[in-house]
């Protein structure tokens, strides 16, 4: 995977090609990363791996071993990359069905250069044959599942394989994959190559080199901010975050339900975006000297602590305290830590007969939500009228 990233790379094109200005924005802020980013690397990491070996006959058991020790690591991670070994094996199985040779390639960085100024990207996997060319991007995420429908990361990639390797295969239709194994989701779109030239040409083209020269108009939004870098500052976003607690809503005094539900909508982003301004405001106060008037930078309220515990247990027993007066008693493992010392697979079968899972708290969450929704107690008391009524 390459240690630098493009201006203006996929990852981001979704944010940079409907709001223009923020690539460049995002310039000089640095990309902190998280735990669940460094968890994606993690099993991109092993999936290259077992892809390696399988297809290239590498010798990955020492590579396999320093993966498998980092914290992030667990079995279940594993589990997900074999699927999607399995996954790649089935792609190959119908290339070859197609093609009599056909290639795959690992972690292959491609060029969009010639659409976006100074842009690369690194393709998780491509399968490239005579007809067809398969790009196949692994997400290990589990927020949400993500389309490969006009998902502007998956064309451009497209795109760049495409312009890799149309000087030896005839390539007419571009099929993306966006494989997702922990929400079990795959999802394809497939494009004619005149349909992504044209696209890539009318469309990404311009929007890229507005992006590039910091011009054309921001376009504050959910999607559009959730990951930028340049968030906390923007004042777009800020004006577009604002324009909540601005909202005229009609008499009378108390909101419908309606507008309630219009805030309920809004909330998640607004609250993320105050969380964001206030972690940059901590971090350039406390790293960089940074002064916002009215406020400070103070010790932050902790809790005392024992700095050894076997000195304070040892002067305790020599008062005459018991064990059992000073210790807390034996409790298991929790669930997560407990699967990943036996394995989910194996706990499961130990020990499944014993564990439930309660029944969560009531949330109020979109309709899109595929949870089915609960029976609420109105409902249920009408449900108990009705009931009522037809016995009688």
């Amino acid at each position: 995977m390459p240690d630098r990233h493009a201006l203006l790379g996929p990852s981001g094109a979704h944010r940079w090609m409907a709001c223009t200005p923020s690539a460049r924005l995002e310039t000089g802020i640095p990309d902190k990363g998280s735990r669940f980013a460094k968890e994606g690397t993690l099993a991109h990491r092993i999936g290259e791996l077992l892809l390696r070996r399988r297809w290239e006959g590498a010798d990955i058991a020492a590579a396999l071993d320093e993966a498998h020790a980092d914290p992030l690591y667990s079995d279940g991670m594993g589990e997900y990359m074999d699927g999607y070994a399995a996954f790649v094996e089935e792609r190959m199985a119908d290339a070859k069905a197609r093609c009599n040779d056909p290639r795959i390639f690992i972690e292959q960085r491609v060029s969009f250069e010639g659409y976006i100024p100074e842009s690369f990207g690194t393709a998780d996997c491509l399968i490239v044959t005579d007809d067809l060319l398969d790009v196949i991007d692994l997400k290990y995420g589990q927020g949400v599942p993500v389309s490969a429908e006009n998902n502007e990361q998956m064309r451009i990639y497209g795109l760049g394989c495409y312009l890799e390797w149309s000087w030896a295969y005839e390539i007419k239709s571009i099929r993306m994959t966006i494989y997702q194994p922990r929400l079990d989701s795959v999802s394809t779109a497939t494009m004619t190559r005149e349909e992504l030239l044209a696209w890539a040409e009318n469309e990404l083209k311009p929007r890229a080199l507005l992006a590039w020269e910091g011009k054309g108009d921001f376009c504050p939004g959910d999607s559009t901010c959730r990951w930028c870098r340049a968030a906390p500052i923007c004042k777009a976003n800020r004006d577009y975050q604002m324009a909540l607690a601005r909202e005229d809503f009609e008499d009378p005094p108390c909101m419908t339900p309606e507008e309630i539900s219009e805030v309920l909508k809004r909330l998640p982003a607004l609250l993320d975006w105050a969380e964001s301004v206030k972690a940059y405001a901590l971090d350039a106060a406390i790293n960089y000297g940074d002064h916002f008037p009215g406020f400070k930078v103070v010790e932050g309220r902790s809790n005392r602590k024992y700095t050894d515990e076997d000195a304070i247990a040892g002067i305790l027993r020599k008062a005459g305290y018991k064990v059992a007066e000073i210790y807390k008693p034996r409790e298991l493992l929790g669930l997560t830590a407990m699967e990943k010392l036996v394995g989910k697979k194996k706990f499961g079968e130990l020990a499944g007969a014993y564990i439930i899972k309660p029944e969560g708290a009531p949330t109020l969450v979109p309709e899109s939500d595929r949870r089915p929704a609960l029976n609420t107690a109105a409902k249920a008391a009408e449900d108990f009228n009705d009931n009522f009524k037809e016995d009688n």
